[in-house]
Parts: structure tokens; sequence; C-alpha cells
């Protein structure tokens, strides 16, 4: 213990990686300690041996637990064969380790919420844009170009919850290779979803159920939300309005 880093004091563990039943308790305490790596670059570099000495465990169990956070989309990795043995490996946390559990409301668990900081309290420093993360603190992924990063931030605005939800829309849309490569895009799919919550009477909400809605179902376009869905309103008009976009693809 004596000769341990304790640098990174503080670590990130979102409430969709806290309560995964899925994942053992370890997995979780591994993330946290991937999480408090990445406050400095962005990734975690860290290799197995260094993660086994710090939880106690062997670098075999180690590497068995990062698979387990790699399978459930909570961490994305990259190799750099050409790198030497320290900086061929880098970590990423990916926007789907930090979708919400259990609603939206003051105490929700999000990066939105969260702060870079050495301790807890009114010293704490807030995160600074630079181009791994934007205002709101969340970090860009490495697929995602960062005039693709920043055109999704302008159109949420402040709002860090609408900017996860974006975030776990591209990652799914990344996974299933259909990446969203150009701010075109973006721009479609932003006028997509403002206008289809315009036509529906809803607002904030009804434009985060189009966000999740797309992602749980792997959709690359918007359509309009029914009811039971999360976000769904029921003006009157909202039913005949929504007819006209079944069926809309986006890109």
């Amino acid at each position: 213990m004596e000769n341990m880093d304790f640098a990174s004091q503080w670590a990130i563990l979102p409430a969709r990686v806290r309560y995964d039943a899925q994942l053992p308790p370890n997995a979780k305490l591994l993330f946290a300690e991937i999480a408090a790596k990445t406050n400095t670059l962005g990734y975690c570099w860290a290799y197995n041996q260094y993660f086994a000495e710090r939880l106690s465990v062997s670098a075999d169990r180690i590497s068995d637990l990062i698979k387990k956070l790699e399978k459930s989309g909570y961490i994305v990795i990259d190799y750099d064969r050409e790198r030497s043995n320290t900086e061929k490996r880098k970590i990423y946390l990916t926007a789907a380790a930090f979708s919400l559990v259990g609603g939206i409301g003051e105490n929700t668990d999000t990066p939105s919420r969260q702060k870079n900081r050495d301790g807890i309290g009114e010293k704490a420093e807030p995160l600074k844009e630079n181009n791994k993360k934007n205002k709101m603190g969340l970090e860009r992924p490495k697929y995602m170009a960062l005039d693709i990063f920043k055109s999704i931030g302008a159109w949420c605005g402040n709002d860090g919850e609408l900017m996860v939800a974006w975030m776990q829309y591209a990652d799914m849309r990344q996974r299933t290779r259909h990446p969203i490569g150009t701010v075109a895009t973006v721009e479609r799919a932003c006028k997509k979803i403002d206008t289809l919550a315009e036509k529906a009477g809803g607002g904030r909400a009804y434009k985060l159920g189009l966000l999740h809605k797309a992602t749980d179902s792997t959709w690359r376009g918007f359509y309009p939300l029914t009811k039971g869905d999360e976000g769904f309103a029921d003006p009157p008009e909202a039913a005949a309005q929504g007819k006209e976009d079944e069926g809309e693809w986006l890109m």
C-alpha cells in the first residue's frame, strides 16, 4: 500500500455499471480504476499487472474482467502494435456505461453532474473543454471526429442527459457498422428529432424517448413514439400527425 500511486483518489462508478447483475463485484471495481486513470489523458493506459497489484488478484483474472467489461459495452479497447508495451493498449469508457437507470431526477448519476477533481467540495475544479471532452465533461469517443462531436454538443446545449442519450445512439451506430460519419448526418438526425417532437406536442422528454427507442431497437432512423414508450405524448392530433412519418429513414 505504501508504494501505490494515489494521484487519482476519486473514481466514477455510474449506476448502469454499479447495478449490473451480470458483472462480478471485482469487474465493477476494475471499471472504477479504469475511470480514475482516464482523467488525465482521456483513456487508460495501465496494463493488467498494474491492476492486479491494486486489486490483489492475478493478472489473468484482470484479463477476464476486462473482457467482461468490454463484452458488456462499458469499455472499448484500442491496440497499437507499433507502440511500446505500456502504450500498446488504450482503454476508453463508452457512453453506454453512463446510460440512465431508474428514471431521470435530481440525483441521477450522469456524467453531466460529475466533476473531474482531486477532492470533493467547494474547491473542486470543473472539467475543462478540450478536443477530448465537451463542456459537460463527456469524452469524445476515439472513433468520432471532433466536428461531429461538437455538432452533437451544439444541439444538446447544456443538457447532459440529452448528450448521453445521443452518444449512446452514436455508440450503437458504430457497433452495428453504420457509423455517423458526417456533420450533415448529425444535422439531419437532430432535425428529424425536433420535427417529430414538435408534431407530437412533446418536448425534451420526447426527444430523449426518440433517442433511447432508436438505440434500444438498433434503428438507424427515428420513428414516432407510441403509447407506452418513454417520453410519449398524446395530444389530440399527435396520432394523426405521427402517421406521416412512419417508415422514415434517416441515413
